[in-house]
């Protein structure tokens, strides 16, 4: 049974409309909470800078290697201006409370006036050090034009990694998480594992239905090369390289401390090893690349599609076929530009065979 399928359901859609009234009522509740609770930077961006908020939780019983981590980036953020928002609280059960959260956060945002309200929330998990922080941000947002894109994560052997990421502050983000959270309720058949949540929403990216459009969530989200906001730490090394922005330590287990113990030391002692000017890494480069190519395949992907809109439904089959890949591959693999590529330069040469755009 599809997602939406289930929500035609009155009960799943009472449901939902529960959550969504539990989440305002935690927004009204710990509006006063953050305020007090949170190192927030108060800032008036330049005409065309992003808003970013970087946002996270830790609770329970004291860290101090998360306490220490989450240091770096609140560094990071007031080097660059950024409010940054930390849970310090319950406000749901074990592993929810992460989506609630940004669900909260996403609507108090959205209750503003546009010109004062953040346009993008990233989140960071605690177990995350910040190596290179002359590394903005924005540097990984979609470029203004992009304004379907909702979402930037990245994935990792085991499909989509939730430990950071970036969401649009958006009414798009506001049906997504509600869909996300609500997942395990109205369909509690699904075995979610060990990490619930960041496989609700991965579930829910994927749907081809439901969602604000009708046609699910996939358009919204793209997925960059991992290692540029989300590089791990194995147990055997550091897989990213001097001047990358920071590191993870998913799936470290006990492990974990003695690594991120040496990396804090390494960043609050002698922080010029690591940091390198942001001209001088390879980001601005290889985002500009990414998102160029990012923005030319979804223009011809659209252009082909328009033109097979005068075509009888039967006709141009190798191109209709190839417009499907080139989606695919924009919606799931845009982190592997030859993969992208590929699929463009197909659907180039078959649009061409078939004569789709010669009128065009």
């Amino acid at each position: 049974m599809s997602i939406q399928h289930s929500l035609q359901n009155p009960k799943r859609r009472l449901l939902i409309a529960t959550i969504v009234g539990f989440v305002l009522y935690c927004v009204l509740t710990f509006a006063s909470i953050h305020k007090a609770s949170t190192a927030v930077v108060q800032y008036t961006p330049e005409p065309g800078v992003r808003r970013i908020t970087k946002v996270s939780m830790l609770y329970g019983k004291p860290n101090t290697f998360y306490q220490r981590a989450l240091q770096t980036h609140r560094g990071h953020a007031r080097r660059w201006g950024y409010r940054m928002e930390v849970l310090t609280h319950d406000i749901a059960v074990g592993y929810w409370n992460k989506p609630s959260y940004l669900l909260s956060l996403v609507i108090q945002e959205l209750a503003k006036p546009a010109s004062e309200r953040t346009e993008w929330l990233m989140w960071v998990d605690a177990d995350s050090i910040i190596l290179n922080p002359a590394i903005p941000a924005e540097t990984f947002l979609p470029p203004f034009d992009l304004d379907n894109v909702h979402v930037v994560a990245s994935k990792d052997q085991n499909g989509l990694n939730t430990g950071i990421f970036f969401l649009h502050v958006h009414p798009w983000s506001v049906d997504m998480l509600v869909e996300a959270i609500a997942l395990p309720l109205y369909q509690p058949d699904i075995d979610l594992g060990t990490n619930p949540d960041q496989l609700a929403m991965a579930l829910v990216f994927n749907q081809i239905d439901g969602g604000p459009s009708g046609h699910g969530y996939k358009d919204g989200v793209v997925y960059l090369p991992r290692p540029w906001i989300n590089a791990y730490e194995w147990s055997h090394a550091y897989e990213g390289k001097k001047g990358d922005m920071l590191v993870h330590f998913p799936g470290m287990q006990e492990e974990r401390w003695t690594h991120m113990s040496n990396w804090l030391d390494i960043v609050e002692m002698t922080p010029q090893k690591w940091e390198v000017p942001f001209e001088e890494t390879e980001y601005p480069n290889r985002t500009n690349q990414f998102w160029a190519q990012y923005r030319t395949s979804r223009d011809v992907a659209l252009r082909v599609e328009k033109a097979l809109d005068e075509q009888p439904s039967n006709a141009a089959e190798s191109t209709r076929t190839a417009i499907s890949s080139l989606w695919k591959a924009l919606q799931e693999e845009a982190d592997n530009s030859h993969v992208v590529r590929q699929r463009l330069e197909s659907l180039e040469e078959a649009a061409k065979l078939d004569q789709v755009l010669s009128n065009s």
